[in-house]
Protein backbone atom coordinates (compact mmCIF):
# COMPACT_ATOMS: atom_id res chain seq x y z
CA UNK A 1 0.00 0.00 0.00
CA UNK A 2 1.25 3.46 -0.95
CA UNK A 3 0.04 6.54 0.64
CA UNK A 4 1.33 10.13 0.13
CA UNK A 5 1.06 12.43 3.12
CA UNK A 6 2.47 15.73 3.79
CA UNK A 7 5.78 16.65 5.81
CA UNK A 8 4.52 16.27 9.70
CA UNK A 9 3.95 13.98 12.35
CA UNK A 10 1.66 11.13 11.35
CA UNK A 11 -0.10 8.12 13.47
CA UNK A 12 -0.53 4.97 11.75
CA UNK A 13 -3.02 2.80 13.62
CA UNK A 14 -3.79 -1.20 12.96
CA UNK A 15 -6.55 -2.75 14.71
CA UNK A 16 -6.44 -6.29 15.45
CA UNK A 17 -6.80 -8.08 18.67
CA UNK A 18 -4.85 -5.80 19.75
CA UNK A 19 -3.92 -1.91 18.52
CA UNK A 20 -0.73 -1.06 17.06
CA UNK A 21 0.23 2.85 16.57
CA UNK A 22 3.10 4.37 14.99
CA UNK A 23 4.01 7.74 15.33
CA UNK A 24 6.12 9.00 12.47
CA UNK A 25 7.90 12.64 11.41
CA UNK A 26 8.02 12.56 7.93
CA UNK A 27 10.16 15.08 6.00
CA UNK A 28 9.36 15.80 1.94
CA UNK A 29 11.33 13.56 -0.44
CA UNK A 30 11.35 10.63 1.59
CA UNK A 31 10.25 7.10 1.30
CA UNK A 32 9.40 5.42 5.13
CA UNK A 33 8.54 1.91 4.90
CA UNK A 34 6.26 0.39 7.85
CA UNK A 35 6.33 -3.25 8.45
CA UNK A 36 3.25 -4.86 10.10
CA UNK A 37 4.24 -8.33 11.70
CA UNK A 38 0.96 -10.42 12.61
CA UNK A 39 1.22 -13.28 15.57
CA UNK A 40 -1.55 -15.49 16.58
CA UNK A 41 -3.40 -13.92 19.86
CA UNK A 42 -5.59 -15.73 22.26
CA UNK A 43 -8.65 -15.57 19.71
CA UNK A 44 -7.74 -13.37 16.79
CA UNK A 45 -4.13 -12.52 15.48
CA UNK A 46 -2.32 -9.82 17.27
CA UNK A 47 -0.46 -6.95 15.16
CA UNK A 48 2.71 -4.66 15.77
CA UNK A 49 3.64 -2.12 13.30
CA UNK A 50 7.34 -1.22 13.16
CA UNK A 51 9.15 1.15 11.23
CA UNK A 52 12.13 -0.49 8.81
CA UNK A 53 15.17 1.18 7.09
CA UNK A 54 14.93 1.87 2.68
CA UNK A 55 17.07 -1.07 2.40
CA UNK A 56 14.45 -3.71 4.34
CA UNK A 57 11.60 -2.09 3.12
CA UNK A 58 12.73 -2.03 -0.89
CA UNK A 59 13.68 -5.62 -0.17
CA UNK A 60 10.08 -6.59 1.39
CA UNK A 61 8.39 -4.80 -1.60
CA UNK A 62 10.20 -6.46 -4.23
CA UNK A 63 9.39 -9.62 -2.88
CA UNK A 64 5.09 -8.82 -2.97
CA UNK A 65 3.17 -10.15 -6.27
CA UNK A 66 0.24 -7.99 -7.61
CA UNK A 67 -3.05 -9.52 -6.73
CA UNK A 68 -5.65 -9.80 -9.57
CA UNK A 69 -8.68 -8.71 -7.36
CA UNK A 70 -11.57 -10.08 -9.93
Amino acid sequence: MVLEVPPGKHKLSSEAENTSTLDLDVSAGRNYFVWQEVKMGVLYARNRLQLVDEAAGREGVAECKLVDAK
